[in-house]
């Protein structure tokens, strides 16, 4: 989904390239070769090394944690003959900062995550992409940061309207969050989740003052458009979350259900999509 993919500094993430022919999965010619190079004007080379081999057209690299030490663009570049032709893919790589909260997340956790980051990437403040609040020291806004509002994303599933119920992000301490039922519903959760948290962020922003000191910009209306934005999302993880309250109140599945009734409008009329599968492998066909 993202532009690169990411790994947070320290990091261990492994990566992968699945090749096919003739429309099945097969072997390159011969070994699949891999490097790691800065994405700058350097191209500096941190390795350069062959591929693991798994199953047919299967090829995997793993970065240690001294290869992610230090954060910043890099790319992957695999090269390999397929039929007698050279060839060459080229991955995308952040090296992020340290997010142990993000790391211990189960992959398709994960990719709830990269799914909301992909709705902040674009703005227009940050040079790299991202809220406004990444240009200041003290902020820590980041994927570490988004994962620990998964926690309270799903808490608040929990316990707004009935049923109450003991999900939780890993399976520690009750069910796991069934994600790839209402995987849809988490990620909407968590999207409104980070509005509110930039909504908080913003309210301390200072007015302009120009003179002998320094001078600052006035954003206070930040936290105005923010909650411009949060206004819209909200009525669709309303609408999201009524049905899965209602789906998992264990009443089956009505055939008729009238407005005004015991649940009035509520009924299990709307159907969220299931988050899609969200492969690490780029693919290559031939």
């Amino acid at each position: 989904m993202l532009d690169r993919a990411y790994v947070s500094r320290y990091g261990a993430g492994t990566f992968g390239l699945l090749v096919h022919r003739d429309g099945q999965p097969g072997d390159a010619d011969g070994p699949v070769t891999v490097v790691l190079a800065h994405d700058d004007t350097t191209n500096a080379q941190v390795f350069s090394r062959a591929a693991d081999h798994g199953g047919p057209g299967e090829y995997t690299v793993r970065l240690t944690s001294a290869e992610t030490a230090a954060p910043g663009y890099y790319y992957l570049l695999w090269t390999y003959t397929v039929a007698g032709t050279p060839d060459s893919y080229r991955l995308d790589v952040e090296v992020g900062s340290s997010a142990p909260d993000y790391d211990k997340l189960a992959d398709p956790m994960k990719a709830i995550v990269e799914g909301v980051m992909i709705r902040f990437v674009d703005l227009y403040d940050f040079e790299v992409g991202g809220p406004h609040l990444q240009a200041y020291v003290q902020a820590n806004w980041g994927r570490n940061r988004v994962a620990q509002l998964l926690r309270i994303a799903v808490g608040k599933l929990n316990t707004t309207a009935q049923p109450y119920q003991t999900y939780t992000i890993d399976g520690d301490g009750g069910a796991g969050f069934p994600v790839t039922q209402w995987g849809s519903l988490l990620e909407s959760a968590l999207y409104v989740e980070c509005l509110r948290h930039l909504v908080r962020s913003y309210v301390e922003q200072p007015e302009f003052s120009s003179g002998s000191g320094v001078s600052r910009f006035d954003r206070r209306d930040y936290m105005d458009r923010w909650q411009n934005i949060l206004a819209g999302e909200e009525p669709v993880l309303t609408s999201q979350l009524q049905t899965f309250k209602i789906a998992n109140m264990g009443l089956g599945r009505p055939r008729v259900l009238a407005s005004g009734g015991v649940y009035g409008r509520f009924g299990p009329t709307r159907f969220p999509l299931s988050a899609a599968a969200r492969p690490r492998f780029s693919t290559r066909f031939y």
